[in-house]
């Protein structure tokens, strides 16, 4: 009996041993995560970002991206927040198509739209971005590089580079690009979301590709409250059947814009009561529209934020 106890007590020091030794030696692979293309229309493949803040685990993989594949040529739409990122989607579309990948858009200059560009670099496609783009990337790189590693920690970062746009809309004005039998239009928009906002409509499928466009994730307001309601008004109006926005599901545009629109009208409305009443920025933090009546993810992250911009829009209405 002694002997046997022995061997069994022997046997379970091993098997805690190995136990911990594959503990200590473990190290997750975040890099090797699945990125997934889903075709969501004729010739329109999208990735679909996680809905959250850049992470250390999603390796700020938040937002969404899009190819559109016409006869002659690809047009990518937002290419990540990484070059990581960038990389993958690039092997991913050759998986897909042997057709160039002739225009990248760029719809705005957030982090997790544009730091996967320069896995295209080679490729020599056109950049297309709002006239103000350039400004914006030249200005916020370093910040927005350093913001993205320390909230990843992906190493691809270290090397990123900025590639800027090389062709430009201006704002109102819409450019319309063949891909070979299949028509894009590129709209730059007034300030709203931000000052150098794109949204793209492949007119063969009616489908709007836009970032003025969150569903579920709360819209966050870094330029102009009441452009960006401006713009969503005009985006009912147009012919489209269904809209991939930049953060969430696709869906039919009159749920994608509905909430937002009711959000921002409650938040107006009450901003400009405060403004009325003399109220101070502290009260409106502490006060406005404190139920998250839309349910949105990330509430608590962005609504203390939007209430600042939208009092400091409206203090000299």
């Amino acid at each position: 009996m002694k002997k046997i106890s022995k061997i069994y007590a022997l046997l379970i020091t091993l098997i805690i041993f190995i136990s911990t030794s594959v503990f200590l030696n473990y190290k997750p692979t975040k890099q090797n995560f699945d990125f997934k293309l889903t075709e969501v229309s004729d010739g329109i493949f999208v990735h679909f970002g996680k809905q959250e803040d850049s992470n250390n685990l999603n390796m700020g993989d938040i937002a969404n991206l899009t190819m559109i594949i016409g006869s002659k040529s690809v047009l990518v739409i937002d290419t990540g927040g990484t070059p990581k990122i960038g990389e993958r989607f690039l092997q991913k579309i050759k998986t897909i198509t042997s057709l160039p990948i002739s225009h990248i858009v760029i719809t705005h200059s957030h982090p997790d739209h544009f730091f996967g560009t320069q896995a295209f670099k080679k490729l020599q496609p056109q950049i297309i971005g709002h006239e103000r783009l350039n400004r914006s990337l030249i200005n916020n790189f370093e910040y927005y590089k350093n913001l993205q590693f320390n909230l990843t920690g992906e190493q691809s970062l270290e090397k990123a580079e900025l590639v800027t746009a090389n062709t430009f809309v201006k704002i109102n004005n819409i450019l319309e690009i063949d891909l070979g039998n299949r028509i894009v239009e590129i709209k730059a928009w007034q300030s709203g979301h931000t000052d150098n906002d794109l949204t793209v409509i492949d007119k063969k499928t009616k489908t709007l590709i836009t970032e003025n466009i969150f569903v579920k994730r709360i819209p966050s307001i870094r330029a102009s409250i009441k452009g960006w309601k401006k713009n969503l008004e005009e985006t009912l109006n147009l012919d489209i059947n269904l809209v991939i926005p930049g953060h969430g599901k696709m869906t039919k545009k009159e749920e994608a814009i509905f909430p937002m629109l009711n959000y921002f009208k409650r938040l107006l409305k009450e901003t400009r009561d405060f403004h009325k009443d003399n109220k101070t920025l502290e009260d409106a933090q502490n006060q406005i529209s404190k139920k998250n009546i839309e349910k949105w993810l990330l509430f608590e992250n962005y609504h203390p934020l939007n209430i600042t911009k939208t009092y400091t829009e409206l203090e000299w209405e």
